[in-house]
């Protein structure tokens, strides 16, 4: 008997051959120790071919309209969480790989805490593949959340207990940052939470197509923390106004630099992260103070993020303030 669901909201516009069948085999590891659910906000067609790859090693369901969040990914959350067979509840995006160890380590600390937010780091699926360099570039912003945030870097999945979300109601799904509005959603109910950061668990780079269209809304969902906004948009003219006449605004990347080198340093962050990664702090740096004009951009031009066809003007909800 099952003693966890894993839950996977997905959507897609077309269907990978190649990306659906690596996700299948990644299931059907998880359907050995556990029940795995995916849901599905693909169009009809997409759905279908989905259904056909996927329902002999998963519960594969549509997303329950009844909710009707601007983020369909909260959709798929809320629908999951229903339709879960076990209280213990893992929740992934698709490009999170668990481990078997990783869902025991998961679940046990279930046993003492209402929800477990572990780490990330960047892992390739084959053992030939290299993490490219723009996954480098978010190595380096992970380890400076590690350096300068008491509960270090966000993760792409938590673990919770189905009761406790339940009884702690809808949390804001009209937001950018859905994943760590959840968990200050069960901060705000006072559920127990563990901050596991030395409990990393592996994610798939991205492509560098998607890592680019991921530039701006990462950018977007920090819109809510001005302070932070603010200090990005303000580098580059500063950065060239110093530039002309001094050289020293280079320390402004070797503090980077320092700043990653103080996250692989903390707990053990080191022996998933290489030590050259501190290396790329400048580049996200240079990256998040370009892409924070780019967010502007799209304030401007269309009042908020586009979505896929919505427009989400938050990038952090109720939760996410409340906690502050």
């Amino acid at each position: 008997m099952a003693i966890f669901t894993y839950v996977l909201p997905i959507r897609r516009s077309v269907c990978s051959p190649s990306e659906a069948a690596e996700l299948r085999a990644h299931l059907s590891i998880l359907a050995e120790v556990g029940e795995v659910l995916v849901v599905d906000g693909s169009p009809a067609e997409i759905f279908a071919r989905h259904h056909q790859l996927w329902s002999d090693v998963c519960r594969h369901e549509p997303v329950d309209r009844r909710f009707h969040y601007l983020n369909d990914k909260v959709n798929g959350v809320h629908t999951g969480v229903r339709l879960a067979g076990c209280d213990k509840i893992i929740l992934a995006d698709d490009d999170i790989r668990y481990a078997k160890i990783d869902i025991e380590k998961m679940c046990g600390l279930l046993d003492e805490f209402d929800l477990v937010r572990p780490q990330n780091y960047f892992r390739c699926v084959a053992l030939s593949e290299r993490v490219p360099p723009w996954a480098k570039i978010e190595s380096a912003r992970m380890l400076i959340n590690r350096a300068t945030l008491q509960a270090a870097d966000y993760p792409g999945t938590c673990a919770f207990r189905r009761e406790v979300f339940l009884k702690a109601g809808e949390y804001d799904g009209d937001v950018l940052f859905d994943n760590e509005e959840l968990i200050r959603h069960f901060a705000r109910r006072g559920a127990r939470i563990c901050y596991a950061n030395d409990l990393f668990i592996a994610k798939r780079p991205p492509s560098f197509r998607k890592w680019l269209e991921q530039r701006p809304r990462q950018a977007y969902e920090d819109f809510g923390l001005r302070f932070k906004t603010t200090l990005f948009a303000a580098l580059l003219p500063i950065a060239i106004t110093i530039a002309l006449v001094d050289w020293r605004w280079l320390s402004i990347f070797l503090l980077s630099i320092l700043l990653a080198l103080v996250g692989w340093l903390r707990g053990s962050a080191r022996k998933y992260f290489p030590l050259h990664v501190c290396l790329f702090a400048p580049l996200w740096i240079f990256e998040r103070t370009l892409s924070t004009y780019w967010a502007f951009y799209w304030w401007i031009i269309r009042g908020g993020y586009p979505f896929g066809d919505r427009v989400l003007r938050k990038g952090i909800g109720r939760d996410w303030k409340w906690a502050r």
